[in-house]
């Protein structure tokens, strides 16, 4: 029996706590403590089946906590990664895992050195959609990849302390490693915007390129991906979890089967420490946040960057 806590409880880690109470069968959980130093955000939680705690640092030892979800403003996330991690638990955090390169590497490291589970909110790779496109494409049913265009953009406001690239492009270039077996961006060809809406180029090995676009306060709600082969392309709206279309030639609709969503898919995977898992690893996690990296920081010094190659 496993007991976790979630630590955040605002709009996103509530969504954690909805998916872990209708996990408590399959992820054989026990106990779910949730914690928040904001005592009004607590008490907007229902308390019938979790408990409430209200200092992370006394949180895993005073409820004997197996693991840990941290849900968490960004600025936060490597503190409390690190904490958890020395105290001895499993740590599920939100992406991203930490804001800076150097910082989510020293993560990794503390994981490595006290023999624990450290995984991140890369939840797209288990949209059922996804997984299924992924199978089609290794098929060869649209041919080599020659593109891939991610967009979210979202009629939310952004926190002030969030970046755009941090919270909602990051899923695009995961999703564009996910999809092209571990491949990693060789330069970013573009990148124009602001904190709160960006586009973003990468170029791949075989000429494949990788758009991205993403932003808050948008007109409209958009989520979608869209993958173009020398055959043919795929197009996931990510709103839906149960269909998405190929065009080869003909267009058709792809019906799958939606036993989870993608965040209670990726949080069993967590907690049940499935293997082989599809979650990103800790290598592709740490290249992921090093291109976020260098993308907002030649977004911060020019607004519009020249041809770079990443650093290695």
């Amino acid at each position: 029996m496993r007991r976790v806590g979630v630590v955040g409880c605002g709009r996103w880690g509530s969504r954690h706590l909805l998916a872990l109470q209708n996990l408590t069968e399959q992820a054989d959980i026990e106990c779910i403590v949730v914690c928040d130093i904001d005592s009004s955000a607590l008490k907007r939680i229902q308390k019938d089946s979790v408990i409430l705690h209200d200092n992370p640092a006394t949180l895993a030892g005073k409820f004997d906590l197996d693991s840990v979800i941290i849900a968490t403003p960004n600025e936060t996330h490597y503190e409390l990664g690190n904490l958890f991690l020395r105290q001895g638990v499993d740590v599920f955090l939100e992406k991203p895992l930490a804001t800076t390169f150097d910082n989510a590497s020293s993560l990794v490291s503390t994981s490595v050195q006290e023999g624990k589970v450290l995984k991140s909110g890369f939840l797209l790779r288990f949209h059922p959609c996804i997984m299924e496109a992924r199978k089609q494409i290794r098929t060869g049913r649209i041919g080599s990849i020659q593109s891939i265009r991610y967009c979210k953009k979202s009629r939310r406001e952004g926190d002030a302390s969030s970046h755009v690239l941090d919270a909602l492009a990051i899923h695009g270039i995961d999703l564009a490693e996910f999809l092209l077996d571990g491949q990693t961006p060789l330069r970013i060809s573009e990148i124009l915007g602001s904190r709160t809406s960006c586009e973003l180029t990468l170029e791949y090995p075989n000429q494949v390129e990788i758009q991205i676009e993403a932003g808050w306060d948008s007109s409209l709600e958009v989520a979608e991906l869209e993958v173009v082969g020398k055959n043919g392309r795929i197009l996931v709206h990510l709103q839906h979890h149960e269909y998405y279309k190929i065009f080869n030639g003909t267009a058709s609709e792809e019906y799958v089967e939606c036993k989870y969503s993608p965040l209670e898919a990726v949080l069993l995977d967590f907690l049940t420490a499935d293997s082989p898992s599809l979650a990103a690893s800790t290598g592709s996690i740490l290249r992921t946040i090093k291109c976020v990296e260098q993308a907002r920081l030649q977004l911060s010094l020019q607004g519009r960057s020249k041809t770079r190659e990443l650093k290695r």
